[in-house]
């Protein structure tokens, strides 16, 4: 392996899992994916033009696997050109920006990790011998150089604009300089074992980082990190990402376990595997979890892995016991706030949610993604949706369903992956995607069954790297990790070492020489392929970065600033629909709504999924540019996204509203539905009301205004709306309007002072027979606390709590409620509510003095 080859290869498994800024992109990984992405670029480069150049031909190995990817890369490509020939002009601009983006994701991040890791595995020359000293010694002492960054660090501050001075710290420079040079080093023979080491070092710094952010103690950073509550993230930040790659480590370092002889390398490597384990379960990935019991299991298939259980079994019982009682004994987080199960929780949580729930979001948010998946392949059984287009076309899909079924409405997500590989593959590449990929891995595991019983069985790090990947597989049933850039690094890494020490061990190559000018030609386009893909990296990540800048700087009210900084990122390319969006929101907020209508619609040709965008856009033309002909559409795509959203019901029924005559029927579907998912918003009954007025569909008109009176009793347009009704058809006088006056009469005889048992029954008859009446319910609660009866009081009051959480007075008597039942803690939750509602509420603070309370 040459030299720059080694040196960038280096830089992929040790600087890319462990490189992480926290206020440089959004996303803290993005500068992982592009620094990643680009040293695989020029390693491949370097790769495919030391080929050219090498005497007598290109030395490439022979892999039972060659056919099957090429298969998966090629119909992948087929399902895009068919997405993009088979859909309307209006998705082809994000289609390829969709698709450009999945085709450097699974030619470089995929594709040429893969050839890299089993032409170098195929090329590996001299033993398996690895000084653990000199790796233990780094990883302890670099680790330990990362403890003083807070202190030494120079750089507090700098302007969100200039990124050399966000990202670069004097100190940080030195270790990582340090950190290169030295396991640049330790890989100087560039054999796959000595890669497998770096990996093994990464995952160890990042491991033990993580099992420290779950306890609490932040070890590198001022503040502690947890975006995902109580769930380690580490420096992947995603704690599936973190999960998968340990997964994907763990069988190698137990192999190794297994086949070493010596005690002190052996328990190297056996805490190394506890290690990785107990950062697996403090990042809480259930999948994950399964995925290393599985590639731990597939290590059994290896005969010479059985006899030396056989041979060490109190050893290997040693570590195997620990491993289980480490998971079973696994504690909660630390961190106060968040998601804190543990092990065994996070494993029985399904069925005691479930039953207290009636669903579990999780697995149900899972079932509505994977039927969305499947309804996807299913439209185009043999191609699927398109290679790459599952984010794109995934929304319409999903709110298909949500349209159709109540169940779902908390389950709805903006999906990037299916959370099932096999649907993943078949939503966007069909029959024939999927007969590929299973082509692709059936190969692969008979190709290592077949090898089981040959010289590279007996490798410990072959047989890791084959479990390892099924691993990951196993994994990614549930999980989308394989779609992230580093671990997807290492699960192809570990497919493609595979492959090539399988492909040394048959002597199996091919020479290609065609002659020195054809190589040469070919090794050029190559080059300048790998070239145009890091330079489309290096515009990702200026992309970002300036999109982060812009985010910033609008949430720090500088819309001049943010709209430079947008504007940039825009320049950059490529497209990216988040960018684009909040440079919209910027015009838009400054008062250019042309431009804001503009960046709005180049947003949609980044991604044409987003709900909110087709809102914004159809909201700009209807009351920014006077173009209310433009809107309707961009309104009608939005509620067919999002039905959720009360802002898109809104700005649709306005939108219908300004010609009802026309625009009758679709209005009238609109608000039915929205009645249904909005079921406490007098709006929309007040507007059906009306429609089915002016169709004069009485009955329907009357018991759309009764729903509204009853939600707001205290609104007087909905009463006289509702007299209309009887007036125009004739019908009697609707009894709510007798119910509104009862109420009325009760109030006011209550507010005078009027407590009595009188009063507390005429309150039950009223709040039986109008229970969504909330105000005669509050009555009638509080006269029950009035009467002595707080019991049935705190029920009374919780309900009306429970339906409207915004007023403070029913928390107040509520809590008065819970005092009488000598509940103090629930007592002071409900006057702190009330408080925050109305924090200059004198009497709430003299309630909460008189129990002995701070404000």
């Amino acid at each position: 392996m040459n030299t720059a080859r080694r040196w960038l290869l280096v830089t992929a498994h040790f600087m890319c899992p462990l490189l992480f800024f926290t206020n440089l992109t959004r996303n803290p990984y993005v500068s992982q994916i592009a620094l990643l992405n680009i040293v695989l670029a020029f390693a491949f480069a370097a790769w495919a033009w030391r080929e050219t150049e090498r005497p007598g031909g290109a030395k490439l190995p022979k892999l039972p696997v060659e056919w099957p990817l090429a298969a998966v890369v090629l119909v992948w490509g087929a399902s895009w050109l068919r997405a993009y020939f088979g859909h309307a002009d209006f998705f082809k601009p994000s289609i390829a920006a969709e698709g450009a983006r999945g085709a450097m994701f699974l030619l470089v991040n995929c594709v040429a990790a893969f050839w890299l890791a089993a032409s170098a595995a195929s090329e590996d020359e001299g033993a398996n011998d690895v000084p653990l000293g000199p790796w233990i010694a780094f990883v302890c002492v670099w680790g330990l150089l990362w403890i003083a960054f807070p202190s030494a660090r120079t750089r507090v501050g700098a302007p969100t604009e200039d990124f050399f001075a966000l990202a670069w710290d004097p100190y940080g420079a030195i270790v990582w300089a340090g950190g290169l040079g030295v396991t640049a080093w330790l890989c100087r023979r560039g054999r796959t074992i000595d890669f497998l080491h770096l990996a093994f070092a990464a995952g160890f710094l990042a491991s033990l980082y993580g099992v420290c952010q779950y306890f609490n103690y932040e070890l590198v950073w001022p503040n502690v990190l947890n975006p995902y509550g109580g769930r380690a993230v580490s420096t992947f930040g995603n704690p599936n990402f973190l999960s998968t790659y340990n997964a994907a480590l763990m069988p190698t370092a137990l192999a190794l376990f297994l086949f070493e002889k010596s005690g002190a390398r052996r328990w190297a490597y056996g805490i190394l595997f506890l290690i990785l384990e107990a950062a697996l379960l403090a990042t809480l990935t259930r999948s994950s979890w399964g995925g290393a019991a599985v590639g731990v299991a597939a290590l059994a298939v290896s005969a010479r892995l059985r006899a030396r259980l056989k041979e060490e079994p109190r050893a290997v019982g040693l570590l195997l016991s620990l491993a289980l009682a480490l998971a079973l004994g696994w504690p909660s987080s630390t961190i106060s706030s968040g998601y804190t199960p543990t092990f065994i929780g996070r494993l029985t949580e399904a069925s005691t949610i479930a039953k207290r729930d009636g669903f579990y979001s999780p697995w149900h948010q899972r079932v509505l993604i994977w039927t969305s998946a499947w309804t996807m392949g299913s439209e185009a059984p043999l191609l699927g949706k398109g290679g790459g287009l599952f984010e794109l076309f995934y929304p319409f899909y999903q709110g298909s369903i949500l349209h159709a079924d109540k169940f779902y409405h908390n389950m709805r997500t903006h999906a990037n992956n299916s959370h099932n590989e096999i649907l993943e593959v078949f939503s966007q590449t069909g029959v024939l995607g999927l007969g590929a990929f299973l082509w692709l891995w059936t190969t692969f595991f008979l190709a290592a069954w077949r090898w089981t019983k040959t010289k590279a069985g007996e490798d410990p790090v072959w047989l890791g790297a084959v479990a390892g990947v099924a691993a990951v597989l196993a994994d990614n049933l549930l999980n989308v990790s394989l779609h992230f850039a580093v671990p997807a690094f290492m699960f192809w890494w570990l497919a493609g070492a595979a492959m090539g020490r399988g492909a040394k061990e048959g002597g199996a190559f091919r020479i290609w020489n065609p002659g020195p000018a054809a190589r040469r030609a070919a090794g050029a386009v190559l080059v300048c392929a790998c070239l145009f893909a890091a330079w489309w990296q290096v515009r990702f990540w200026e992309r970002e970065a300036w999109y982060f800048a812009g985010f910033k700087e609008i949430r720090q009210g500088n819309i001049p600033a943010a709209t430079r900084s947008l504007e940039r990122s825009r320049a950059w390319g490529p497209r990216e629909v988040n960018a684009i969006y909040e440079l919209g929101n910027a015009y838009a907020r400054s008062g250019q709504p042309a431009k804001a209508a503009e960046a709005y619609e180049g947003a949609l040709k980044a991604n044409a999924g987003y709900d909110e965008i087709y809102f914004n856009l159809a909201t700009v033309y209807a009351s920014q540019l006077g173009r209310p002909d433009k809107a309707g559409g961009f309104f009608e795509t939005a509620w067919a996204l999002n039905p959720l959203s009360e802002s898109v019901v809104n700005g649709l029924s306005a939108f219908y509203l300004r010609d009802p005559a026309k625009n009758k029927e679709a209005a009238a579907a609109l608000l039915t539905e929205a009645t249904r998912i909005f079921p406490e918003n007098i709006n929309h009954w007040n507007n059906l009301g009306y429609l089915m007025t002016l169709d004069k569909r009485w009955a329907e008109a009357e018991a759309a205004y009764t729903r509204a009176v009853e939600i707001q009793p205290e609104a007087p347009v909905l009463e006289r709306n509702l007299l209309a009704v009887a007036n125009q058809s004739g019908r009697p006088k609707p009894a709510v309007l007798n119910d509104l006056a009862e109420l009325r009469s009760l109030d006011s005889d209550v507010s005078k002072g009027d407590w009595s048992q009188k009063s507390l029954k005429r309150a039950a008859v009223l709040a039986a027979r109008r229970p969504s009446f909330l105000k005669a319910r509050f009555v009638y609660g509080s006269l029950l606390l009035a009467n002595g009866h707080p019991a049935e009081a705190a029920v009374e009051l919780e309900g009306v709590v429970a339906r409207d959480p915004r007023r403070a007075a029913p928390r107040v008597n509520l809590a008065n409620a819970y005092v009488a039942l000598r509940r103090p803690a629930d007592a002071e939750a409900q006057l702190r509510a009330a408080l925050a509602l109305e924090p200059g509420n004198a009497s709430i603070r003299a309630r909460l003095a008189a129990l002995g309370l701070a404000p």
